[in-house]
């Protein structure tokens, strides 16, 4: 019986699970590690921060899912990976694999800029914890008379769409409550213009993005770099000062501490360099996720990462697991299609749509489209997802 090994309990790692389960059934051993027993829905974030959604609606106990397909689950922090030994280090446990998937995702590099992060004087929403924090001080901004507000993205960040759609969903909170005029709101990227997304843009999007944020008078600072945040200031490296009074601002990723502390597995980062099968060189060990190493498709002036959406994650996590049993059953390799992104930027009441496939240019096919339908589609994608993995399917039954 093979013995796999799967960390992380986010999209990458029950996807992973649930399709290793499928395929072999008993003829493998599956245990799932994950320092949180808690399933949370990402892409839902924003709305809980706004108030728009309640906590207990995105998140739910892994256990029950990963007990009904009878894969065994471990609740603990990863210390370091042995790629000689095939071992995972645990909370003073050893475990050995036959195959390991890696689906971690990051760590938040707050300390790569003074004044950065919950602990000091900015607010993250890439965490359930920080996202409960995030949203009770943006109640008592948005209940105020008036107000300096920042959102953006720091150097080196690779998950922008929240930060687009937190900034839009405040203008719109504001001028449901008839006092837009009173708040000056500010957006920061490091990218060379809107909607590049670390990707070298998306079509239509640019165009779309700039449009709202001139109609909606959201000052936006391209380029950007972070030098300090104050109480009072968020300070970029040009010079400029832009007062604060609220601020979210999503800080650089770093691989995860066990990666970075495991010799032959990651890059100065903590990154996992992987093939088009999400193979690591160490041909027991395949990565999905965040936690992948991937490159910019382009130099900017200032570092934009490459994003890796929930949307991207299930994909790699379904081409990894083919991969992963072609290796056990000694078949072929399969010939993995190009990974491609489907995403959707929520605005509160509308929503822009883009897919694009690759995802890195030059592109066979790509769609960008502003629509309310598409605010209605991520809606039915949060329940239909949360749905799926609360009752451990792998995809539609029958």
């Amino acid at each position: 019986m093979e013995r796999i090994i799967i960390v992380g309990g986010s999209f990458g790692g029950l996807t992973a699970a649930f399709r290793l389960k499928d395929r072999l059934g008993k003829r493998a051993d599956i245990t799932l590690i994950s320092d949180d027993g808690r399933f949370t829905f990402m892409p839902s974030l924003p709305w809980v921060t706004m108030g728009w959604k309640k906590p207990e609606k995105i998140v739910f106990d892994i256990r029950r899912p990963l007990q009904r397909r009878d894969i065994n689950f471990l609740l603990g922090k990863v210390s370091h990976f042995d790629l000689n030994r095939q071992s995972v280090h645990v909370e003073g446990r050893e475990e050995h694999y036959d195959q390991l998937l890696i689906a971690t995702g990051s760590d938040l590099d707050f300390r790569a800029i003074p004044g950065l992060g919950p602990e000091a004087y900015t607010h993250s929403i890439l965490t359930f914890e920080h996202t409960l924090l995030a949203r009770e001080k943006l109640a008592r901004i948005l209940s105020a008379d008036s107000g300096n507000i920042v959102v953006g993205c720091s150097q080196g960040a690779s998950c922008l769409g929240p930060a687009y759609e937190m900034v839009l969903m405040i203008d719109l909170d504001l001028r449901r409550r008839g006092k837009r005029h009173h708040f000056n709101i500010h957006f920061i990227t490091p990218e060379p213009f809107l909607g590049h997304f670390g990707i070298g843009g998306t079509g239509k999007a640019r165009r779309a993005m700039e449009d709202d944020f001139y109609d909606k008078d959201i000052d936006f600072h391209l380029n950007a770099q972070v030098e300090e945040i104050t109480p009072e200031s968020v300070q970029l490296k040009d010079g400029s000062s832009i007062p604060q009074d609220y601020s979210m601002i999503v800080p650089p990723f770093l691989g995860v501490d066990a990666v970075r502390k495991s010799e032959g597995l990651g890059n100065p980062k903590g990154f996992i360099l992987v093939d088009e099968g999400y193979r690591h060189v160490n041909e027991a060990v395949h990565c999905v996720g965040v936690a992948i190493a991937l490159a910019p498709p382009y130099l900017t002036p200032v570092p934009v990462g490459v994003p890796k959406t929930a949307n991207m994650t299930i994909q790699m996590a379904k081409i990894a697991t083919e991969d992963l049993i072609s290796q056990i059953q000694n078949n072929p390799r399969p010939v993995p299609s190009p990974l491609s992104v489907t995403c959707i930027a929520d605005q509160g009441n509308t929503a822009l749509y883009f897919k694009v496939s690759p995802v890195l240019p030059p592109r066979q096919r790509l769609f960008t489209r502003k629509a309310v339908w598409a605010h209605m589609l991520k809606q039915g994608l949060e329940r239909y997802e949360m749905w799926r993995f609360r009752n451990g399917f792998s995809r539609l039954p029958g």
